[in-house]
Order: C-alpha cells, then sequence, then structure tokens
C-alpha cells in the first residue's frame, strides 16, 4: 500500500461503548489507592460506524446494538459512499458484516476500490488510534445516562484533529 497515495486512503471501522466506561489508571495523592466506583449493571452497547482519512474522520453512524449486514448497508448506502471519492480505497477489518457481497458491489459502483486489511492486524489501521482516544475522553467524562451517551460521542469524535490523523497514519506506516 506504500504506492497509493495517503489522500486516497479511506479507512473504515466500528466500536462500541456504553455507560459503564471507567478509567483504567488512576494516580493518588500521597501513599493512598486508588478507588473509583464503576456501574454494577452492563448496559446494551452503543456502535459508532466511522470512516478515517488523513485529513479527519468522517461519514459517523451511531446505533445500539452490534452491527448486523443491514445496518452495515444502510451504512454504506447513506453515510460513506455519498463521502468519497471515484480513486478511492477503502480499506476494512474482517468481521462477517464487511465480508457480504453488497459491500464489494457498492464500493466498486461508487468507483472506489474495497480492501481488506489481514486477519489480527489492529496496527495497521489507524482509525483504532481514534478509538483509543474517544474512549479514553469519554472514560474521563463518565457518562452514565444513556440519553447523553450519543451526544457525547459526537462531541469526542469532533475532537480529532486533521493533525491527529495525521499521525495516526504515520504510525499506522502510510
Amino acid at each position: 500500500m506504500k504506492e497509493i497515495p495517503g489522500e486516497k486512503l479511506v479507512f473504515l471501522d466500528e466500536s462500541g461503548v456504553n455507560t459503564n466506561l471507567i478509567r483504567r489508571y488512576g494516580r493518588s495523592v500521597g501513599k493512598t489507592r486508588v478507588m473509583d466506583h464503576a456501574p454494577f449493571s452492563t448496559p446494551k452497547s452503543t456502535t459508532i460506524l466511522s470512516a478515517i482519512r488523513q485529513d479527519g474522520q468522517f461519514a459517523c453512524m451511531t446505533f445500539e446494538g452490534g452491527t448486523t449486514k443491514e445496518l452495515f448497508k444502510e451504512y454504506l448506502e447513506t453515510v460513506l459512499l455519498p463521502s468519497i471519492h471515484e480513486g478511492d480505497y477503502v480499506i476494512m477489518d474482517n468481521p462477517r458484516t464487511h465480508h457480504c457481497n453488497f459491500v464489494g458491489e457498492l464500493i466498486r459502483a461508487k468507483g472506489a476500490i474495497p480492501l481488506y486489511l489481514p486477519l489480527y492486524s489492529p496496527d495497521l489501521n489507524p482509525i483504532e488510534k481514534m478509538w483509543a482516544k474517544m474512549k479514553s475522553i469519554l472514560r474521563k467524562w463518565r457518562i452514565r445516562v444513556k440519553d447523553k451517551l450519543i451526544p457525547a460521542i459526537l462531541q469526542t469524535l469532533n475532537l480529532v484533529t486533521p493533525s491527529d490523523c495525521q499521525g495516526w497514519f504515520t504510525c499506522a506506516g502510510y
């Protein structure tokens, strides 16, 4: 992929969040133990489908629950495909929903080229760094009310800068 111009690369991925995210690390004053309270219940996850280019994050869709082939097709048709250009390379990982027949057909019909990352290779996908930034911020904000989660997700995605994206692409080797 080194021969493909960076501005033609579009990375697509999904991530899940819910209202029980807590910080994983903390610092305490003196020799006291760090304490935090985590919600006992496990709420239904909210899934985020998004894409990233070298110049920023775009084409975001959120919904409750996991990604189905119907939801993925809706995302492609209504959100991603109107945002990409002829000659773009749409690069994705390997969940079953990404390998449905319609995925390649829809992307190629737009004049773009679908590509798949090797199995178990999150280091090659710069959008994974975006998810890490987003989840870190959400952990800090401690969103515990379901109605506030999607606005918080969108707000964190607005904090992703073109400079962040350039760095993540460089880190992934593009």
